[in-house]
Formats: C-alpha cells, structure tokens, sequence
C-alpha cells in the first residue's frame, strides 16, 4: 500500500470524490489487502457509509460553520471504535467558513487520535492558504497514479517555475514541454505540487514534502505570499483541467505561463 497522509484535498466532481474517498477509507483501514479487498466486513461497511469510524461533514444550508467544526475536534479526541482509522469526509470543504477553516488548523495538522481528513472541493482557491498547505492535495478528476515524469522533462519544468526564465523565449519552453515524453496533465501536476510544497513551506505547514530534494530551491521561492501560491495552484489546475477538455497541449502552456507571470510566481 502506498504512504497514507493524514490530510487530502480531494479535487473533482462530488460524485468522483466521494467514490475516491470511500477507496482511500477502505485502503487505510482493509485487514485483508494490500489496497482494499471489497470483501472483509470493513470495507463492505466503509462502502455502505455505515462503519462507526466513518463520519461525514455537510454544509449545513450555503456553509459548513465553526460550531461543526467544534464538533468534529471533539469527536477526533476519541479512538477508533474498530478501525486502524477514522476517517472524516468534508462535502464541500470549499463551503468551511473562514472562522471554520482556522478553527480545524490544529487538529489538521496534528490529529489527536489515528485518523485520516478528506476534504472535497471543486475550488481549491476557497480554502485558506494554511488549510492548503497543511493537505496533499489529489485532482481526481483524471486518474494519474503511478506515472512517472522523466527527470529531463523535471527539469525544464523547474527552469521555468523556480529558476526563472527569459521570458522572450517562452515559445522555445512551450514547444519542449509539448514535445516532451510525459502527458502535459502529469507535468503540470508536478508543478502543483512543487507550488503546494512551497506553500507549505511558506506557512511552515509540518506536512510531508513531495519535492524534499528540491529543499533549498524551494526555500528560496517561499518569499513569495502564501495568496500568489494558492492563486498559483489553482491556475494550474484549471490548465489541466483545459487539456484534458480541450485537449490544446500548447495553449494550455502559454495560458498557464501568462498566468503564472500574472501572479508574479515565475
């Protein structure tokens, strides 16, 4: 089984959210499986939604409020009834008022018992800055898992987002990023993540790292303010979301470049 973080942000639709979350709910918590076996009692329970360490999260009308919240740190101070995990799903996470988000920072970052947040949302700028760090944040809106990018195509990625490039020269990086050997969604996930890892730097977030190699680069881009970077994350997503829609790999490029330059975190 892959490393199970504590904290997701679960981007897509609801309807495959949900079904991502219950995966992730049975993978934690399966005694029978190296994922999930969709056979021991655990997982028929986790799927149904009807397992005792299984809570759900609703906005009550337009917003999830602070008195929820409240509710949630309470009720995460108790073990597990049964499973390795309890396991919070937050419908619509982007709905947590301001005061809700601040208020689920600690236990976010440093849960009190064995448990496991899944916040879904379909707008990642809605959550603050320091609720975004905090998490790893998975777009499932495609699926992406296993897939890995050349370190050449790494690299040219990384003179464009960390290095700084000349700009006058952005057709010659929008063409070796068209013409590289990886899809144009999995390079542009990597720079979410090079951004997300940033971000948790900037808000000295004790979440893992998934770029600790680039430790010193990454450092040295904290500078920028912890708006710029979600803003950032947030116009990537919405190019992988272009190619995978529109499927125009080198206008997706120049979009998320003119975007990038925009927020002045290139």
């Amino acid at each position: 089984m892959r490393r199970i973080f504590h904290a997701y942000i679960l981007l897509g639709p609801e309807k495959e959210t949900i079904k991502k979350a219950k995966e992730l709910a049975k993978t934690v918590n399966c005694k029978n499986a190296l994922r999930y076996c969709d056979e021991c009692n655990c997982c028929r329970r986790m799927e149904a939604g009807c397992h005792p360490d299984l809570f759900h999260v609703f906005p009550d009308g337009f917003s999830i409020k602070v008195e929820k919240i409240r509710e949630v740190i309470m009720s995460s101070h108790q073990p597990p009834v049964e499973a390795k995990k309890k396991v919070y799903v937050f419908h619509e996470a982007d709905k947590m008022t301001p005061e809700a988000q601040n208020a689920l920072l600690k236990t976010l970052e440093d849960p009190p018992t064995p448990l496991i947040f899944l916040l879904l949302s379909q707008n990642l700028k809605a959550l603050l800055p320091t609720v975004v760090s905090r998490c790893q944040i998975l777009d499932y809106s495609r699926m992406n898992e296993g897939k890995t990018i050349p370190e050449d195509v790494k690299e040219i990625a990384l003179e464009v987002i960390i290095r700084g490039i000349d700009f006058s020269k952005i057709n010659l990086y929008v063409q070796k990023l068209t013409d590289a050997e990886a899809e144009a969604d999995e390079i542009m996930e990597f720079i979410a993540s090079v951004y997300r890892d940033i971000l948790a730097i900037k808000t000295k977030s004790r979440a893992s790292l998934k770029n600790r190699d680039l430790l010193d680069e990454l450092k040295e881009k904290a500078k920028l303010s912890s708006q710029a970077l979600v803003k950032a994350i947030e116009i990537v997503y919405s190019q992988i979301e272009a190619v995978k829609t529109k499927g125009n790999e080198t206008l997706a490029w120049y979009n998320l470049f003119m975007g990038l330059k925009e927020q002045e975190v290139m």
